[in-house]
């Protein structure tokens, strides 16, 4: 079966283009590492920005500091789960077939192994979560400011971990943009990997 967005077999004419792993050593290192620099920078950035505003003696007593510690935890975990699921949110959309969830030490994933997705699917489902939660912790992290310094650095430490969360889908859609701009282009996603082919 053939659609707009998927097909179930991999057209004749196709040759695989490029593989791109979470499971391959290199590429966990190198996401790993890239995942930290945003929230760092956002850390550094917003506890500065406390600090020459005055706003370190207004953050709260220890009790609260315990209390949005957790709190701010407990929130990520839930964006991990968010965050995936609205990659399926779209590809359920797009193919209506069986997604595939996953957790491992070093990521999460979402994918739609039965069929293959055609770029701008592929592309729409890859780039969502960024497009729709980089809006969302932006709003947060500016609101927190003006109600609390403490819970300001830490909507902006949440951006800065979603962002480096982003990095394998920021790098995916990258690809799409720079290397595989044909709409006919096709891509496996297993979850943890994904297959992109290309016509001969």
């Amino acid at each position: 079966m053939k659609t707009d967005n998927y097909t179930e077999e991999l057209p004749e004419g196709y040759t695989l283009a490029k593989h791109v792993s979470a499971k391959d050593r290199k590429t966990t290192i190198i996401y790993t590492l890239l995942s930290f620099v945003p929230a760092i920078i956002l850390f550094v950035a917003a506890f500065l920005t406390v600090y020459y505003t005055g706003g370190i003696a207004a953050a709260g007593n220890d009790t609260f500091r315990i209390v949005s510690f957790v709190v701010t935890c407990l929130v990520y975990l839930l964006y991990i789960v968010l965050h995936e699921l609205v990659h399926g949110i779209v590809y359920k959309i797009c193919t209506g077939r069986k997604l595939k969830f996953g957790l491992s030490m070093t990521y999460a994933f979402c994918g739609v192994p039965d069929v293959y997705v055609y770029r701008k699917a592929a592309v729409c489902a890859i780039i969502m979560p960024f497009a729709v939660f980089s809006v969302v912790f932006i709003g947060l992290t500016v609101g927190m400011y003006f109600v609390n310094p403490l819970l300001f650095i830490e909507a902006a430490i949440m951006l800065g971990l979603h962002l480096g969360g982003c990095v394998g889908d920021l790098h995916l859609t990258l690809l799409f943009a720079k290397n595989y701009r044909n709409s006919s282009t096709l891509m496996r996603d297993l979850g943890p990997e994904q297959f992109i082919y290309v016509k001969d």
